[in-house]
């Protein structure tokens, strides 16, 4: 599984949904509140053993700012 892929299974799940794309952002995705959000942000820290600041868990609002913020942590 490539680190895109492993990003969006994630999201699924923190967003209990059962599709997802490289599209999606807070704008396009239901699911995507501020609870969500923060699921998103936890899971993801604990997948790749990181710690988000509050200002970058606030700046992840589509799934490519999420990959580019997580690359930048690794």
């Amino acid at each position: 599984m490539s680190f895109e892929e492993t990003v969006l299974d994630i999201m699924r799940q923190a967003f209990e949904i059962d599709e997802i794309s490289t599209d999606v952002s807070q704008k396009n995705c239901s699911k995507w509140d501020s609870l969500h959000h923060l699921t998103l942000a936890s899971e993801l820290e604990e997948h790749f053993d990181i710690e988000l600041e509050p200002e970058e868990i606030a700046e992840m609002t589509d799934f490519s700012r999420v990959v580019a913020m997580l690359k930048s942590k690794l």
